[in-house]
């Protein structure tokens, strides 16, 4: 899938910071998996909006509360579409 269609299943925000939810269609009658990107948005000194994978110690505290909300969230689209509940295995 290119971009353009794939788009996120969701996405959960958190001050500057946001977690992407993507959902990966299941095959051969497995389950859907979710992959999550994170990201902190922050403005330069012209004014421009930009966005990094790259995160301070205070946004490393902030994202341990987006990380709970990520996981509360995935384990509503799975219940949505039918898949098992969360489970603390590595899908990767």
């Amino acid at each position: 899938m290119t971009q353009e269609t794939n788009k996120p299943a969701f996405t959960e925000r958190f001050g500057g910071l946001k977690g992407t939810i993507w959902r990966n269609p299941g095959t051969d009658a497995k389950p859907d998996r979710y992959t999550v990107s994170y990201s902190r948005s922050y403005k330069t000194a012209d004014g421009q909006w930009k966005e990094t994978t790259s995160f301070s110690a205070i946004d490393n505290l902030k994202l341990g509360h987006l990380v709970g909300k990520v996981t509360d969230r995935i384990a509503e689209l799975k219940a949505a579409y039918g898949g098992p509940e969360a489970t603390t295995q590595d899908e990767a």
